[in-house]
């Protein structure tokens, strides 16, 4: 696990199916993750809007992280599809606002693959340890 500073949060929004499975299977595994991450648990990711995730950044995140079912998988039809093109357009903004863009990220993730979350949110805190070092 990579470490970051305790006062920095990681917003993690994650979706109440697979995506948030993955996440309990990492404390079902006794497998520890950054204690920066503040999940964020939501209905399907596809409920996320640019304006939520700049909130996020504007309310002192050092990152965001938008996790979602695999495609295919969503059990609202397109909600993990509706949340790529948010995604898409937020880092857009972000990059507009001067933010470092990498800051955000998006992940699908099967329920219960714990090993990907951690994998995936590692990247993450290194990503905002990079970003640190160039500021």
């Amino acid at each position: 696990m990579t470490k970051t500073g305790t006062k920095e949060k990681i917003i993690l929004f994650t979706c109440n199916w697979h995506a948030f499975s993955s996440l309990e299977a990492v404390g079902k595994s006794d497998l520890v993750y950054s204690p920066a991450l503040m999940p964020i648990r939501i209905s399907c990711l596809g409920r996320i809007t640019p304006g939520i995730i700049l909130k996020a950044f504007e309310g002192g995140a050092a990152g965001v992280c938008l996790l979602g079912c695999p495609e295919g998988e969503c059990r609202y039809h397109n909600g993990n599809l509706e949340a790529r093109e948010v995604f898409k357009e937020s880092r857009k903004l972000l990059r507009l606002l001067g933010y470092n863009e990498n800051l955000l990220q998006y992940h699908l993730i099967s329920a219960e693959d714990g090993g990907s979350f951690l994998k995936n949110m590692d990247l993450l805190v290194k990503e905002i340890q990079e970003d640190r070092k160039t500021r």
